[in-house]
């Protein structure tokens, strides 16, 4: 099967271009023409540059012959990302422009724009970042998730990975999980659950990589304001939605961390 263009004619006519000699095996050919980030059983992600523009390309690789027949038939999470990318851009929202997916043999690729000298907050956290650069970081995203989470999104999927900063602010990433909440209320006394859920990811991954309260205080503070919520209320939700998550994380990597909330 030769690559069909599910969404983005002009970027995935130039992707379909560079794909022409592509190996069968779909990760073999990133691993020759991208800077590698990512590579498993399941997807593989890489930058490179396409029409004189970094981009970043994320491949998900069909399971079995039902995936295989899902990504035909348009059901896939890469054209979920592209929709939901698109959908919050229109809002002014900061991710990554979405540009194209293309269908092939063995599974989807996903094109969006690059972000130059983007790096995870997780990655710059484990750099262990003086406490001017951590306090951006904690009030920065804070801001980001509240900007989401007020035009009536929740993520999904918030761990720190997911927040990718370009020096100035976040950009969100892996949309594929993002549901809008078209009964939630933006003036709410507490968010939705979901969008709860969304704090409590975040708030495990600040436990996890060792985030002192002071600082984990930064991220809620700006979050509250942003979002006109009240502390008080909104952490009593956080704490109840984070604990499940803890005791997975528990029962799956054998340790326990000082909660900061």
């Amino acid at each position: 099967m030769s690559p069909r263009i599910m969404r983005g004619s002009m970027w995935a006519e130039s992707l379909c271009e560079d794909l022409a000699r592509a190996p069968a095996d779909t990760v073999a050919w990133m691993e020759q023409h991208t800077h590698l980030l990512k590579s498993d059983t399941h997807s593989g992600a890489g930058l490179l540059e396409i029409r004189g523009q970094p981009c970043f390309l994320k491949f998900y690789r069909a399971k079995s012959r039902w995936q295989r027949l899902g990504f035909r038939l348009g059901y896939a999470r890469a054209l979920r990302s592209f929709d939901m990318a698109g959908a919050l851009a229109s809002r002014g929202l900061p991710v990554p422009a979405p540009r194209a997916c293309v269908l092939l043999p063995d599974g989807m690729l996903l094109l969006t724009a690059g972000i130059p000298g983007g790096r995870d907050l997780r990655r710059l956290w484990l750099e262990q970042p003086d406490a001017g650069l951590a306090g951006l970081l904690m009030r920065g995203a804070g801001d980001t998730v509240a900007s989401l989470h007020r035009a009536g999104f929740a993520h999904g999927d918030c761990k720190w990975s997911n927040l990718l900063w370009n020096g100035e602010r976040f950009f969100l990433v892996d949309l594929d999980a993002v549901r809008n909440l078209k009964s939630a209320a933006v003036a709410a006394r507490i968010p939705a659950a979901r969008q709860v859920r969304d704090l409590a990811r975040f708030t495990v991954d600040a436990e996890e990589l060792g985030a002192s309260r002071e600082q984990y205080n930064l991220f809620l503070q700006s979050y509250c304001i942003a979002a006109k919520q009240a502390p008080d209320l909104l952490v009593p939700a956080i704490r109840a939605a984070a604990d499940p998550i803890r005791l997975r994380h528990a029962n799956m990597y054998g340790k326990v961390y000082k909660p900061l909330c």
